[in-house]
């Protein structure tokens, strides 16, 4: 009985402990009429408790016309050659993502495979690839990030090209272009480029040892009083 009771408070706490979590977009980005050769496009959707970051094309890309995207040329396999964008949760929150969404297009000479990087591990190892062959597609995609951990403050993520293969299988030009735009499902729209997650409030630990320590010695209690009534 005394088990049963301390595993029942335990379990009791955990739940105190968790606070509440709602389902949310997390950060996206609308690209509906955008040229293509913005320098930035603004978040436009943001979850409570945390702000989106701009998305910006790294310093080794040029702008380049697309309509309801962000199109670059300049893909050279250099370390400035990428898409950036996140966004910042605020002090006592935590999120947990599970999903990003968005549609991307090479021309024929572009990147023929790009990765989806983040600073969680200093965008070494890219959590997702799309593959861009052959060219002039758009790839709309749904990537699974359940596996990434728990994220608070600042985060980030990059779309860079990996390997020097273009779209249509032979070697890319500067000349060639990648851009990034909405998730469309078939031809029809679905929702704009975005991570969608949880947010939720960091559990304070002296909260938790608090909690702990006062539901047990209550659980403590009832159990004493009732072996001492037998």
């Amino acid at each position: 009985m005394l088990r049963r009771v301390v595993c029942a408070a335990a379990v009791a706490i955990g739940v105190m402990a968790s606070g509440p979590v709602s389902a949310a977009t997390i950060a996206g980005w609308d690209l509906l009429g955008a040229p293509g050769t913005q320098a930035s496009t603004p978040a436009s959707t943001s979850a409570p408790n945390t702000t989106g970051s701009a998305l910006t094309r790294g310093a080794g890309l040029s702008g380049n016309a697309g309509a309801n995207s962000m199109n670059a040329a300049g893909w050279n396999q250099q370390a400035t050659d990428y898409f950036e964008f996140g966004f910042v949760v605020a002090p006592g929150y935590q999120v947990d993502l599970d999903g990003f969404y968005v549609g991307t297009r090479s021309s024929a000479t572009g990147p023929g495979t790009v990765g989806l990087f983040t600073s969680l591990d200093g965008f070494t190892s890219p959590v997702a690839t799309f593959n861009q062959a052959p060219g002039a597609n758009f790839v709309n995609s749904v990537v699974d990030l359940s596996a990434l951990p728990t994220i608070t403050g600042a985060f980030t993520a990059r779309i860079q090209q990996i390997g020097a293969t273009a779209a249509n299988g032979g070697a890319t030009s500067g000349t060639g272009t990648f851009r990034v735009g909405a998730y469309f499902v078939g031809s029809t729209f679905d929702r704009d480029m975005q991570f969608t997650g949880t947010v939720s409030a960091v559990p304070e630990p002296s909260s938790i040892v608090l909690l702990g320590l006062g539901g047990l010695g209550a659980a403590l209690a009832v159990a004493r009083r009732r072996r001492a009534a037998r």
